[in-house]
């Protein structure tokens, strides 16, 4: 089992997502699509998460940003509940499966400034295709 946390702070994290080309680059359409339905200070709240979340799993699979990973390859989803789900692809899942991970779970905190974000990568889980019990 590994952990990673990060925490961020909503404001600064605003700066990037006012550019169409970051949030492009940063996030998946799959990532992004739920934004229309938000007004634009929970659209920035909400990229917010998804990109600590991201920053807490890299540091759960001990990679970087800058080498193999790309940002894309972490996907920061809603399950049916509503909780975040993490799915992996490419150079992501690949060192995933080289850590004997079966599942990497993350959790979002937000306050009215701040976000955190906590990720857990385990060797199993006893869940349904969306992480939940």
């Amino acid at each position: 089992m590994r952990v990673g946390v990060d925490i961020l702070q909503i404001e600064r994290f605003e700066r990037i997502a006012a550019h169409d080309r970051w949030v492009r680059i940063l996030f998946t359409e799959r990532e992004i699509e739920p934004i229309s339905s938000y007004g634009s200070v929970r659209a920035g709240e909400y990229l917010a998460g998804r990109f600590s979340a991201k920053e807490a799993v890299a540091k759960v699979l001990g990679v970087g940003f800058m080498g193999r990973v790309k940002w894309r390859d972490i996907e920061v989803l809603r399950s049916p509940s509503g909780a975040p789900r993490v799915q992996l692809h490419r150079f992501a899942r690949t060192r995933a499966d080289e850590l004997k991970f079966r599942t990497v779970e993350v959790s979002l905190s937000h306050q009215p400034t701040m976000v955190v974000a906590f990720a857990v990568g385990t060797g199993g889980c006893a869940c349904d295709e969306w992480g939940e019990l």
